[in-house]
């Protein structure tokens, strides 16, 4: 019977930005969190930040609480494991274990040296390049 009533836990994916002063910084971190939505094997995508935006990384937990989501993948929008990986986001998730005895949750890395940012690195330097020889209108 347990192992059936584990089976049958929903999984959430929450995706945990840094936060900004910036509202465009928060327009682009949701847009991105939509995609991840279209895309994703979740049925259940969420998003909180840990500084400074809404929703914050608990309100992000709660919106997959209420949707009945009872295991949570977190996964830090960060490109390396700073002081917010190594540090801040372990003692969050700490505390909401603490909050939420009967919720799984588990972190995932942070995005690292994925050979895909190469691509838009290259990619927005050859538009920026294109700039310079005068063969774009920017």
């Amino acid at each position: 019977m347990l192992e059936i009533l584990l089976f049958d836990m929903k999984t959430g994916l929450l995706v945990l930005g840094h936060g900004s002063k910036a509202a465009e910084a928060d327009e682009i971190f949701a847009k991105i969190v939509d995609r991840v939505r279209e895309i994703s094997s979740f049925e259940h995508v969420a998003s909180g930040s840990l500084q400074l935006s809404r929703p914050t990384f608990a309100e992000g937990v709660q919106r997959l609480l209420d949707e009945g989501v009872r295991e949570m993948v977190v996964m830090p929008m960060f490109i390396f494991s700073g002081n917010h990986v190594k540090f801040d986001i372990p003692e969050e998730l700490e505390a909401l274990r603490r909050a939420h005895p009967g919720v799984r949750f588990v972190m995932t890395g942070p995005i690292g040296a994925d050979a895909r940012l190469a691509d838009i690195i290259e990619e927005r330097a050859r538009e920026a390049r294109q700039a310079l020889d005068g063969r774009t209108g920017s």
